[in-house]
């Protein structure tokens, strides 16, 4: 946005803006007091610490960033907001911003700008440490322009906390996954064999929302359409007599096996999975199988890159993905509502049974309901209610449908929220006007070739790297007793030493980690735990000792849990060996 402006100078003696916004005078800072709101800005901070990522909302003339910059730590990273390009332009002319602010910051003036710098800086060890701070009203001048802006990371933040969660709560779960479905890859077909092999054919996403019941009908019979359907809308199509042509499952929870039990031995399809999908799933599966992974362990098994599906948050997202991998045009969508259409969390034929038994959708509504609701565009231009988590899994629906502009997406729902990017239109229309010539199976493309004595190998030279990682731990938790008592003897000579060592023994430790990378989700947690003690966070007002016995502690700390991690999966990786058939 532009607006008229002028430069006044407050009473203090600060250069402060005067702009004209929708016919209003108004003034980014105080006439009299500019110190103040100076002070206010930091204040309104809080503690400082050295994890910080700020988001500041105001350039003006740089005198608070310039506050921030000297309080906070050369590590910190900063954001300036500034939507005025008026003013924004004013500020670069007269090259008003000194050196140290420039190196410092990064300025965006929308939300592109914006998105860019928390894709680059925000990750899931850092989004609890991003802090937003508003200079001189900023919020309240400029609130109707800044939604889009608080939308991005609000909705940023959101997936990388979503990520994070569930890295923290399935993170040894992934591994025990890995370990038990190992010996089903051995044995599977690598996603990339699939690669377009089905171009320009269509594919239909059958997911469970509560529009399904509407048309799942029409889906008996097809064979002129790939049907793709995800563990909890197994169960419906097959009640249904329709043979999904391939079956993906991604969640490693007990859930993900419930819903499919009884249905998932005796479904024809191929099973897609990954590393971390419920190993009760892989096992009763009798069909074929083709994975994914995100495991570099894998990739080097079969010695190339292995596409990963590690998109989106469900299942839905995977198989869009998939489909449009495969080349599948149109890719049509079904029981993807994203919201509670007619407050219902999920089609009643899509229910976990083991939990609500006999009860309807609508009466197990309420286990869905939050104070937290928000309502969207539904596909009629009413307004439907759905969940922040919901609302997150149609923003990035849509950005996978973006990856793949050469593919027509038909939403074909019936209902539920508006997905941009689709064309709105029914089952039975979109099936009228679909190619009549049968698609052939996917088994067709599925390979023969056992991988399971490269697999029992790469775990024996695993387990020597967990030798030689072990020792390292020990003998760095050793030399960390002798650090501290040389720091607190002042003995400079061998602080000098042991840090040498210190230094040698963690920079074997980083070469090591490449070579165990099927402990990276376990190491994960063990390291975000550790990293965001509030006990080793270093504060910008911490006096030397208390950084000392932080970095002491925490590093102490880092090495006692990759040990305890190590000797656990020791035995885990062990029992692995000795269960593939070689």
């Amino acid at each position: 946005m532009r607006t008229d402006f002028n430069v006044e100078i407050s009473k203090d003696g600060y250069k402060i803006f005067k702009i004209n916004i929708n016919d209003k005078t108004q003034y980014i800072g105080s006439k009299y007091n500019q110190k103040r709101e100076i002070d206010k800005f930091i204040n309104d901070y809080g503690e400082l610490s050295e994890k910080d990522i700020y988001i500041v909302f105001g350039l003006s003339f740089g005198e608070h960033i310039a506050e921030l910059i000297k309080k906070s730590n050369s590590k910190n990273k900063i954001l300036v907001v500034e939507i005025n390009e008026s003013l924004l332009d004013y500020i670069i002319e007269k090259n008003i911003l000194d050196d140290k602010i420039k190196e410092r910051i990064v300025i965006a003036k929308d939300t592109d700008g914006v998105t860019e710098f928390l894709t680059q800086n925000i990750e899931q060890l850092t989004v609890d440490y991003v802090k937003v701070g508003y200079y001189c009203e900023y919020s309240n001048i400029y609130k109707d322009d800044l939604n889009e802006i608080y939308k991005a990371i609000r909705d940023e933040s959101y997936r990388c906390i979503a990520e994070k969660n569930t890295s923290m709560i399935f993170a040894e779960a992934w591994f025990n996954t890995l370990m038990n479905n190992l010996k089903y890859m051995a044995t599977g077909t690598p996603v990339n064999r699939l690669k377009d092999k089905y171009i320009n054919k269509p594919a239909i996403i059958v997911s469970a929302g509560p529009s399904l019941g509407k048309n799942i009908k029409f889906l008996k019979g097809v064979d002129n359409a790939l049907i793709l359907s995800g563990g909890r809308t197994l169960r419906a199509l097959m009640d249904n007599e329709i043979e999904p042509s391939c079956i993906g499952v991604i969640d490693a929870g007990e859930a993900s096996y419930d819903l499919v039990n009884n249905y998932i031995d005796k479904v024809k399809a191929p099973l897609l999975f990954y590393d971390g999908t419920n190993s009760e799933v892989v096992k009763n599966h009798n069909g074929k199988k083709l994975f994914t992974t995100n495991t570099r362990f894998v990739n080097d098994i079969w010695k190339e890159k292995i596409q990963s599906f590690s998109i989106g948050g469900s299942i839905a997202h995977v198989l869009t993905f998939f489909a449009g991998y495969m080349g599948c045009s149109p890719i049509i969508f079904i029981g993807q509502d994203l919201a509670y259409t007619n407050e219902m969390g999920h089609a009643d034929i899509a229910l976990n049974k083991k939990f609500y038994k006999e009860k309807s959708a609508k009466e197990v509504f309420s286990n869905y309901i939050s104070t937290t609701d928000i309502f969207i565009d539904d596909i009629y231009g009413n307004k439907v209610r759905t969940s922040v988590v919901l609302n997150g899994f149609r923003i990035a629906l849509e950005d996978v449908i973006r990856m793949f502009p050469e593919i027509e997406f038909i939403n074909a729902t019936e209902g539920g929220a508006n997905i941009k990017g689709t064309r709105i239109e029914t089952l039975k229309n979109v099936l009228d006007t679909i190619s009549s010539g049968k698609i052939p199976s996917i088994d067709t493309f599925l390979v023969d070739d056992d991988k399971s004595k490269a697999i029992k190998k790469g775990l024996e030279k695993t387990l020597k790297v967990f030798d030689e990682y072990l020792d390292i731990c020990k003998k760095s938790l050793n030399e960390l007793e002798i650090f501290e008592k040389s720091y607190k003897d002042k003995n400079q000579n061998n602080l000098d030493i042991s840090i040498q060592k210190l230094n040698k023994y963690d920079k074997r430790l980083r070469k090591l980690l490449a070579k165990i990378s099927i402990l990276e989700s376990i190491l994960f947690s063990v390291i975000y735990n550790v990293e965001n003690n509030a006990d080793y966070i270093i504060k910008v007002l911490d006096d030397e000792e208390t950084k000392f016995n932080k970095n002491l502690n925490k590093n102490k700390e880092i090495y006692r849990g990759i040990k305890t991690i190590i000797e656990y999966c020791y035995e885990k990786v062990k029992a692995t060996i000795s269960e593939m058939k070689v």
